[in-house]
């Protein structure tokens, strides 16, 4: 197959008829009917039915049809995209993070990201992934970061990046768990007051799984209290490395990992269908260095 195929097919079904299509196209007429021919015959199926005011495509045909736009739209941003990737990047970034990505990445993409880019400019809104997802189909954000909660949820009219893992750990203020311990399973989990976000609380389940007497504590649905609650001794929780990577370095808070370990599976989504600009991919990559950068501690 070759694309000039595409774009007579294309030409044809857009406008109704054969002849019609090869006087928009400035060849002759048997010359496109061979080429149809020729598709027909390697595709291995009837693509154009003949009507009395021309033709119309059969059920393969518009499928055909559908995908020959989306291919042919897509090469003609070829050049654009290539070229803008050598350019000064301008322009306004919408992009979504979540609260607990939020305090690690806003200064690297508010400070360092600017020096790079100056004539970029970047709103960045915090958002639980499931709004996110929700503002990036209205076409709010431009690209959103954040955990991807579910990978098995058909979220068609997205597209999803992996960017990461980041390991989650088990963490409590200084003394809240005996000194020296080196993992936490579903054995030692019992013991201790434990707190956990609804979203958390799902990947933590797979430390605890077939242990039908654990518990799992108590839920609390905001991150930014369940850190309050451990900082102040009340409760020993499952947070990510990124979110409290300042309380470990600072000594209030500490923590270890569980076993088996378990990690948050981080993502960049942008709109299906959407060429992502040079901007965005931009922006993809230096939250995936970042991110690399942390997972490699």
């Amino acid at each position: 197959m070759e694309i000039r195929q595409f774009e007579y097919f294309a030409a044809i079904v857009r406008e109704g008829g054969i002849s019609r299509a090869a006087r928009r196209l400035h060849i002759s007429q048997p010359a496109l009917s061979k080429q149809i021919q020729a598709l027909e015959h390697e595709l291995g199926v009837e693509l154009l039915i003949r009507v009395p005011e021309g033709v119309r495509p059969t059920d393969a045909g518009r499928r055909l049809s559908e995908m020959s736009d989306y291919l042919l739209r897509y090469i003609d941003e070829i050049g654009p995209s290539v070229r803008e990737a050598v350019t000064d990047l301008r322009g306004v970034v919408n992009v979504g993070i979540s609260p607990s990505l939020m305090p690690e990445l806003a200064q690297i993409l508010t400070v360092g990201f600017a020096r790079i880019h100056p004539a970029l400019e970047l709103h960045l809104t915090e958002g639980l992934p499931m709004f996110l997802c929700e503002w990036l189909d209205m076409g709010r954000l431009d690209v959103g970061i954040f955990t991807r909660w579910a990978p098995d949820v058909d979220m068609p009219r997205l597209e999803f990046e992996d960017l990461a893992l980041d390991e989650l750990l088990f963490v409590g203020a200084p003394g809240s768990f005996e000194p020296g311990l080196k993992f936490i399973d579903s054995a030692n989990l019992r013991s201790i007051p434990l707190a956990l976000t609804p979203g958390f609380r799902n990947l933590v389940r797979m430390v605890v799984e077939g242990d039908t007497e654990q518990t799992l504590g108590i839920e609390i649905d905001s991150l930014h209290m369940m850190r309050t609650l451990v900082l102040r001794g009340e409760y020993c929780s499952a947070l990510p490395y990124t979110y409290v990577r300042d309380d470990l370095e600072k000594g209030a808070l500490h923590g270890v990992s569980f076993r088996p370990a378990v990690h948050r599976e981080l993502v960049a989504a942008t709109r299906a269908g959407r060429r992502k600009t040079g901007a965005v991919d931009a922006v993809i990559e230096s939250v995936r260095a970042r991110l690399t950068e942390l997972a490699d501690r």
